[in-house]
C-alpha cells in the first residue's frame, strides 16, 4: 500500500504550530482475516499483548474477542461468548451469563500483572448487563478467561487503557474518564480533559506520558497525561485517511493501530471494520 499524508498548520497566540504528518503504512483486513473464513461483525475495542506479540480485538455483535498478528494480520485465537458467559465472579459465585456478553466495548491489557481486561456494557436492552472480565496466564503460556466481575447499570466504557506509569488503568466514555479496580471492582471518580469529548479508544506511550485518544470527531489526540491537558495542535484527522468510525486505538513500536467501526462499508470492501496502521511524524 502506498503511504499517504496530511498535515496542517494552527496558529496559537500568533505561533504557528505543526500539527502531526501521518502515514497510513497499511491496513490489517478483518472481514474476513487473512487467510480465514472468520470476519468480524462489528468492531469496538482494542488492546495490545507484547509478551505474545498480540493485538486482541472486540467484536460487539460477534460477541466474541480475537488474537492477531499485528505484523502479519493473521488470526492467532478466538475466544467466544460461550467462555466468557461461563466465567465465574472473582472470588467464587456465579457464572457471568449470556446476558453480560452482549454489548463487547473496550480491552485493556496490564503488563505489569499479565492480565487482559475485558469492558462489556448495558446495549441496548434492560436484560443486558455490563460487566469487566480478567483474562489470566495458564501453565501452558496462554490467555484464558479467568473470572468477571459485575459492573453498575450506569458502566459503558468505550474506551480502556492500563498506565505503566502508576499501573492503573482508565476507562473512558463521552467525556469522562476514571480509574478502574479489577480485584475490589470500584471505579474511582470522574475527571475530565479540558476540550476532549467523545472518547472512543485509549492508549498510554510507554512510559505513560502520554494518552492517545480516539474520538467521535473520527480524531486521534494527544494528551499531557500528567497534566491532565491536550497537547496543542496534535490532531490526527482520521477521516482524511478513509476511518469512518473510529472505535480504537493501539500503539504498537510508534505505529498507531485505529480500530474502524463503520458499518457502511460493504462486506466486500477490506476496509470494513479494518485496522489502519499509521505513522505519525
Amino acid at each position: 500500500m502506498v503511504a499517504t499524508a496530511l498535515a496542517y498548520e494552527i496558529v496559537t497566540s500568533g505561533a504557528v504550530i505543526a500539527a502531526p504528518q501521518g502515514h497510513l503504512v497499511r491496513l490489517i483486513r478483518t472481514t474476513p482475516f487473512v487467510n480465514e473464513t472468520v470476519s468480524m461483525k462489528d468492531a469496538e475495542g482494542s488492546a495490545y499483548v507484547p509478551r505474545d506479540h498480540s493485538l486482541w480485538l472486540a467484536d460487539d455483535y460477534g460477541r466474541r474477542i480475537y488474537e492477531v498478528n499485528p505484523s502479519t494480520g493473521a488470526l492467532k485465537r478466538v475466544i467466544g461468548q460461550r467462555k466468557l458467559a461461563k466465567a465465574r465472579r472473582l472470588g467464587g459465585g456465579a457464572r457471568a451469563g449470556i446476558d453480560r456478553t452482549r454489548d463487547l466495548e473496550s480491552i485493556a491489557y496490564d503488563r505489569a500483572r499479565d492480565a487482559l481486561y475485558v469492558f462489556s456494557g448495558p446495549c441496548c436492552t434492560s436484560s443486558v448487563k455490563p460487566a469487566a472480565f480478567r483474562l489470566t496466564r495458564t501453565r501452558a503460556g496462554r490467555l484464558r478467561v479467568e473470572s468477571f466481575q459485575p459492573l453498575p447499570r450506569s458502566a459503558n466504557y468505550t474506551a480502556a487503557a492500563w498506565n505503566a506509569a502508576n499501573h492503573m488503568i482508565y476507562v473512558g466514555q463521552g467525556r469522562d474518564l476514571r480509574s478502574y479496580r479489577y480485584p475490589a471492582n470500584v471505579a474511582g471518580r470522574v475527571f475530565n480533559v479540558p476540550n476532549l469529548s467523545g472518547i472512543t479508544g485509549m492508549s498510554f506511550s510507554p512510559n505513560g506520558a502520554s494518552l492517545f485518544v480516539t474520538t467521535t470527531a473520527e480524531q486521534l489526540r494527544k494528551v499531557m497525561w500528567s497534566r491532565r491537558r491536550l497537547v496543542a495542535g496534535w490532531v490526527l484527522e482520521l477521516g482524511a485517511f478513509g476511518v469512518g468510525d473510529a472505535r480504537a486505538v493501539e500503539l504498537i513500536d510508534w505505529r498507531y493501530f485505529v480500530l474502524d467501526g463503520d458499518p457502511a462499508r460493504p462486506d466486500t470492501d477490506p476496509r470494513k471494520y479494518a485496522v489502519y496502521v499509521f505513522r505519525v511524524s
